[in-house]
Order: structure tokens, then sequence, then C-alpha cells
């Protein structure tokens, strides 16, 4: 018996819908551009953590709504 294409891991419709506005909510939050870097690093950011478990939508935006932290690198020895 094969399986149905729900159980192979493919997103619902609902599951969908949900990744969706909290991508666009997390955007939002971080002043993110959807098709910029930050947004693609959002978007990895939300779909791993909703392979790993975590589906509630309001934890999800929590979990995405940050923005990276830019690092700098220390300017040559000034003397």
């Amino acid at each position: 018996m094969t399986k149905s294409i729900h159980d192979r891991g493919v997103l619902k419709p609902v599951d969908l819908a949900k990744l969706q506005r909290v991508f666009d909510e997390a955007c939002r939050n971080c002043e993110a551009e959807p098709d910029s870097d930050d947004a693609r690093e959002i978007a990895l950011r939300l779909l791993a953590l909703h392979d790993a478990g975590l589906v509630d939508e309001e934890l999800l935006v929590a979990a995405t709504s940050f923005r990276p932290l830019k690092i700098r690198t220390p300017l040559a020895n000034q003397n």
C-alpha cells in the first residue's frame, strides 16, 4: 500500500498558510523585504523549526522575529 502525499512529509495546505502568515509577520518584524537574504534566512529557520516539531504559530513568530547579529571585524591596529 502506498502512502498518500500527506503521509510522505509534504506540507498540508493549512500548514503552508500558517507558514506564510508567520513568514510575513517575521519579515515585517525584522524589516526584511520578502526577497532579501534576511528573508531567506527567516524562511530557512522557519522551515527547520516546523520540521523539528514546533508548530504553534505564536511560538514560530517569536522564534523567527529577530534580526541576526551583524558581526563586525575589528579595524586594523590604529596607532
